[in-house]
């Protein structure tokens, strides 16, 4: 093979060769007549047991997880590295195997108590579905929990697995309650780099900070990561462990387009060359650039005649339940499938596993959840515009080179695509990139200038207009670190601090308006707060809110249809999302957070505790009340993707007083014929959970 002369980087060359198995009519013939090079070439998942070589380097390195699978060179390398280091850093390609080298550790080692932090939900869904089905064997001597209970004392001589997202674990009592870690894992961790305008990445420093400095061992996970600057700063001076090898090769085909608005009809142009059956990605930089492409597109497109029953009963309960005009069911009667953050938990999980088994469903329409780990069996993605959140004719938000390339990184798959191709629509105005500029250092904000960071380690010293504010609030830092925490930047705290104050007025005589008469309307109290926390008056979102606050549960069609009679100019699709988008993420994520600080501000100047009690019944309350806050329990069925309106009729079934995602498991099991009332999508959840 003359690949050999043309590079001496390994994985160049063993990009050749894999093209060389995707091109032969029969790879396995192909493999079994390459199988010397392949083995040198580390390409042992290809080499298999086809030379002497293969065979004994297959029975080295069987996986103890997995007794089908051997592991490849790199993954042993990991393995060892995992062993041989307190804390580690590994980047390595998104189709690498990282999160299989994880479990294969746990599998290996048995680690007593793990903490796994991931960056969405989606993800904690894949990880309980390998413990607690796939290598349920193995798994089942842990308790595995995917909430902390704050009021809760955690047995840690037992054996416990934490799986949760980097939301859940930001709180000063969080970190308390976890008393014991052995081993701890941070996925997609390139997310500690410093972002001032972004309050996540704070929060998950200090989740690092805190968690790192109680774990016996530690690793931390990312994909294209030349180096971490400061890297002796961090807890237990952590190894570095970089590798470019990937068992899959990911092309990027850059097709130009003259105009911005041509994006679209280029995009359903390609996908008539796509073989119907090839899986596709088709990004989006929003939701609302879903919503448009299939109402101007999709929608113009055939119904397909015999739908699958699953999907007749999901489709009848989405009518029902969501809107009968969601765009997620103008899509999959003409077999699309649509995947963002926004979109309620168990029609995420019911897209993704029909993308993933079904036939007839091979196009996902998607957003940037898909860049943070979500793992998918795609040969092909279109980039309709390399852009995180503008669908306009401008460069707000490019990709920067390791977005673009994190995203390629979705197509090829191990076993299933030995190719994956990305498919660039390039318009004149935006960026070329290159896969060198991918590969980057970072720098977490742990070890940055960072005024934040500062705070939390009780370093203000050197920043005066901290100290000044800590005099007007008239508390000290100590008080500042337990009551207002590491959830909220500085800067934000202050901005809806003195907007409280301008607001004061209006808020106290909100609140007062409900003491004179029970019978006042909570919506004028939700815009004041609305606008202390944003810095902006909406009515048309402050009505959203108020509606979905409302301790019966309303259905999304209620207050779509509700909203509609009064912001009909903001049109159906604009209303559905927007409802679904603060009813699954703003409301329980960022108006809750921001009420208890303005509770705060009011305690701390000795406002009326009738008043407080006021806003802890009209909106604390109920926030607490519809997220399921004060119940592990019915908090972990909501975060498996169980239907909220199901959660107490399957608490009365199973029972409120499991602890843990096994035990629940087998309860569900014990119970099933008996959850005959709860809604389809909910028995569909539990019965791929069982």
């Amino acid at each position: 093979m003359n690949a050999k002369q043309q590079s001496n980087d390994p994985q160049i060359l063993r990009e050749h060769y894999i093209r060389f198995l995707d091109a032969a009519p029969n790879p396995t013939q192909k493999a079994r007549e390459l199988a010397d090079d392949l083995f040198a070439l580390d390409l042992t998942v290809y080499s298999n047991t086809y030379t002497l070589d293969s065979v004994l380097y297959a029975a080295f390195a069987e996986s103890v997880l997995d007794d089908g699978v051997a592991m490849h060179p790199e993954q042993i390398q990991i393995l060892n590295q995992i062993k041989e280091n307190d804390a580690l850093i590994v980047s390595a390609p998104t189709s690498f195997g990282k999160t299989f080298c994880i479990f294969e550790y746990i599998a290996r080692y048995l680690p007593q108590n793990i903490v796994l932090i991931v960056p969405t939900l989606a993800l904690v869904d894949e990880y309980v579905k390998r413990v607690i089905k796939r290598y349920q064997t193995l798994f089942s001597r842990y308790k595995i929990h995917t909430h902390i209970d704050e009021d809760r004392s955690y047995d840690f001589d037992q054996n416990n697995i934490f799986i949760i997202t980097h939301d859940r674990v930001v709180q000063e009592r969080s970190y308390a309650v976890i008393e014991k870690i052995d081993f701890l894992v941070i996925d997609e961790v390139y997310k500690l780099e410093t972002d001032p305008q972004n309050d996540r990445v704070l929060v998950l420093n200090m989740a690092y900070y805190h968690l790192a400095q109680k774990a016996q061992k530690y690793v931390l996970l990312a994909p294209f990561i030349k180096s971490v600057e400061d890297i002796e700063q961090l807890e237990k001076r952590p190894a570095f462990y970089n590798t470019t090898y990937s068992p899959v090769v990911n092309d990027v085909k850059t097709l130009k387009i003259l105009r911005h608005d041509d994006r679209y009809p280029e995009c359903q142009r390609l996908l008539k060359f796509f073989p119907f059956n090839e899986k596709t990605l088709i990004y989006f930089p929003t939701v609302a650039g879903i919503y448009k492409y299939v109402n101007d597109y999709i929608a113009k497109e055939p119904i397909i005649d015999v739908l699958d029953e699953s999907v007749k009963f999901f489709l009848e309960w989405a009518r029902e339940e969501i809107h009968e005009d969601w765009c997620v069911i103008k899509a999959m009667e003409r077999g699309y499938l649509i995947h963002n953050g926004q979109i309620p938990i168990g029609t995420r999980l019911f897209q993704l596993d029909f993308y993933e088994s079904s036939d007839v469903y091979n196009r996902l329409l998607c957003t940037s959840t898909l860049l943070e780990g979500v793992n998918t069996t795609s040969k092909n993605i279109i980039i309709t515009k390399p852009s995180r959140m503008s669908d306009k004719n401008d460069n707000n938000a490019d990709f920067t080179a390791f977005d673009f390339y994190n995203l390629v990184g979705r197509t090829g798959r191990l076993n299933k695509h030995f190719i994956g191709t990305a498919y660039y629509l390039k318009a004149p105005t935006d960026p070329e990139y290159n896969k060198i500029d991918a590969i980057k250092s970072i720098k977490f904000e742990l070890t940055d200038e960072s005024k934040d960071i500062d705070i939390q380690k009780g370093n203000i010293a050197d920043h005066p207009d901290v100290i000044t504010f800590l005099k007007t609030l008239g508390i000290t830092l100590n008080d500042y670190l337990l009551n207002i925490g590491s959830r909220p930047r500085f800067e934000t705290v202050k901005a809806i601090y003195y907007r409280y104050q301008d607001s004061k007025k209006e808020l106290l005589q909100e609140l007062q308006a409900f003491l004179n008469d029970s019978r006042h309307g909570r919506l004028n109290l939700v815009k004041c707060l609305y606008y202390i926390i944003e810095g902006v008056r909406n009515n048309y979102r402050a009505n959203i809110v108020n509606s979905l606050l409302n301790r019966s549960r309303p259905k999304i069609k209620t207050v779509v249809d509700n909203t509609k009679k009064y912001f009909a100019l903001q049109g159906i699709d604009n209303i559905i999302f927007t409802t679904i988008s603060i009813k699954m993420s703003y409301i329980e994520h960022q108006l809750y957070a921001k009420v208890i600080l303005i509770r705060y501000f009011m305690e701390i100047e000795s406002v009326k505790n009738s008043l407080i009690d006021v806003l802890n019944n009209k909106v604390i309350d109920a926030i607490e009340y519809l997220y399921f806050s004060t119940s592990k329990q019915k908090k972990m069925l909501l975060d498996l993707g169980i239907y909220e309106r199901d959660i107490d009729t399957i608490i009365q079934i199973v029972g409120n007083d499991f602890e843990d995602t096994f035990e629940l498991k087998k309860r569900l099991q014990a119970n099933f014929d008996k959850l005959q009332k709860i809604s389809f999508i909910s028995r569909y959840i539990i019965r791929k959970l069982i």
